[in-house]
């Protein structure tokens, strides 16, 4: 099982450090990249680490621009009081798919912070 299948299984267990670690080493052998990346932030946003999730983000989004990826990051961003910034990444998500109910909502509660 290749490192990247196993770091899946793991986040579905929820063991998500363990998962992060297992998405570190599909990473450092360029399996899955842009998912590698993507997946390890999403792991670190449910152990509440936000910055942490913004770093391999980011990274992520170097390989490929999703709206999840803009999502995920525009949550952090909004975890960590960056209402600015979560706005930006947001609006990103949103015009890569402004059929996400969510990425509506999240941005009308922030333009009502601001």
């Amino acid at each position: 099982m290749s490192y990247f299948q196993e770091a899946n299984n793991l986040y579905n267990s929820k063991n998500y450090l363990k998962a992060l670690d297992y998405y570190e080493k599909a990473i450092k052998i360029n399996e899955n990249l842009s998912c590698s990346y993507y997946n390890a932030g999403v792991c670190a946003i449910k152990m509440k680490n936000y910055n942490i999730a913004i770093k391999y983000i980011e990274k992520a989004l170097s390989y490929s621009a999703e709206s999840k990826y803009f999502f995920n990051l525009a949550y952090s961003y909004a975890m960590i009081s960056n209402s600015k910034k979560a706005l930006l990444y947001f609006n990103r998500a949103w015009a890569l798919d402004n059929n996400d109910t969510d990425c509506k909502k999240a941005i009308d509660l922030l333009l009502k912070k601001l």
